[in-house]
């Protein structure tokens, strides 16, 4: 086994400090960013869970590739709830939504 090189660890470095991860909701957000994170989260489980790429996934809901990396990172304030419940009918025509 070979371990990376000095020269090779900072290239990585540099291209990670420019990554953003998937975005959590903590304990202060609110009851709508909690659950526009969850309406995420279900999308994402649909995408992985069939084995689309994120190429295919934005095909299926008719919307470009980079609205899908917004949902896949949780990127709840670029994506609307009515957006997110439309997207969610189109892989799920018939689901049903109830407050608790």
């Amino acid at each position: 086994m070979r371990y990376p090189s000095k020269k090779e660890l900072s290239k990585v470095l540099t291209r990670l400090k420019k990554i953003e991860g998937t975005r959590m909701v903590g304990p202060n957000s609110s009851p709508a960013e909690k659950f526009r994170w969850e309406l995420c989260q279900r999308l994402v489980c649909h995408m992985v869970g069939t084995g689309l790429t994120q190429v295919a996934f934005a095909k299926l809901l008719g919307i470009d590739q980079a609205r899908v990396s917004e949902i896949v990172n949780h990127r709840i304030d670029k994506v609307s709830t009515d957006k997110l419940f439309a997207y969610l009918e189109i892989i799920h025509p018939k689901i049903e939504f109830k407050i608790a």
